[in-house]
């Protein structure tokens, strides 16, 4: 509980910075009534995270953060509305680097519904994942193997999550794993607006061979609370061509495998 507790304290930290534009250790503590020390591991966190910049007895918050800071999501169901035509492209050409006869971990999510729609089209196929909202997609087709984790529903994103899936997820080395990511940023990484999701998404990464990544082109320079994973050359990002050529270029530029569809 505690873990959860702090997700929201330094979320409203944040809030607090994006008003107030400074805030201070003694302050905060007080008005969360923790210790000051407590407090200055909130600000050390999250400037490990690259959202603000630590100063003599406070913090900032850091630059750019606050134009690209993705506070929360909309309905999943209004999110597979949302650049539906983009996200359909992504996720066809993700299930496009899967051949039949592969192992696939998948995450829940707007975009990557459209690659478990894509998935179900392919034949013998081991595909593990947490969503519920997939698993009917995907077990559409009897052809393929459907593995779906235990572990808490959590009802607004329609996926399991906690230990219980965590410990699944450990049990599989895929040969591919696609998640989808609320944000993406050179200086941020990866990020989640959910912090119960974003452990299970570090797990995937972590079990992963070869790792896609589908985001339609607004979730680029946008920077959320949870840090999921540092950008690498390493993953394939999969998104849309509506990315400005200017974020293009820089990731290029820093080698990382980008994919316009």
């Amino acid at each position: 509980m505690e873990t959860m507790y702090r997700e929201e304290r330094l979320r409203q930290i944040l809030q607090i910075l994006r008003t107030q534009k400074t805030v201070h250790v003694k302050d905060l503590a007080e008005r969360f009534s923790r210790s000051t020390s407590s407090i200055r591991l909130d600000l050390t966190e999250l400037e490990q995270r690259g959202l603000v910049i630590r100063t003599h007895g406070g913090a900032i918050l850091a630059e750019g953060v606050e134009e690209g800071l993705v506070w929360d999501k909309q309905l999943l169901q209004q999110r597979l509305l949302q650049n539906e035509k983009a996200k359909q492209r992504i996720g066809k050409s993700a299930a496009d680097l899967i051949q039949d006869g592969d192992s696939v971990l998948i995450d829940g999510g707007s975009t990557t519904y459209f690659a478990a729609r894509a998935l179900s089209r392919k034949s013998d196929l081991t595909i593990i994942t947490t969503s519920v909202l997939l698993f009917p997609v995907l077990n559409s087709n009897p052809e393929n193997r459907i593995i779906l984790t235990g572990g808490m529903f959590h009802s607004e994103y329609m996926d399991l999550v906690g230990d219980i899936s965590m410990d699944s997820i450990r049990r599989f080395s895929p040969d591919h794993t696609i998640i989808g990511v609320d944000g993406i940023s050179l200086t941020s990484g990866l990020t989640s607006t959910e912090p119960s999701i974003a452990p299970l998404k570090r797990e995937m990464i972590a079990r992963s061979k070869d790792l896609i990544i589908t985001a339609d082109s607004s979730k680029f320079g946008k920077i959320c609370l949870t840090h999921v994973a540092d950008v690498s050359p390493e993953m394939t990002l999969l998104t849309d061509t509506a990315l400005s050529e200017e974020i293009l270029d820089t990731f290029l530029q820093n080698g990382l495998n980008l994919l316009m569809v």
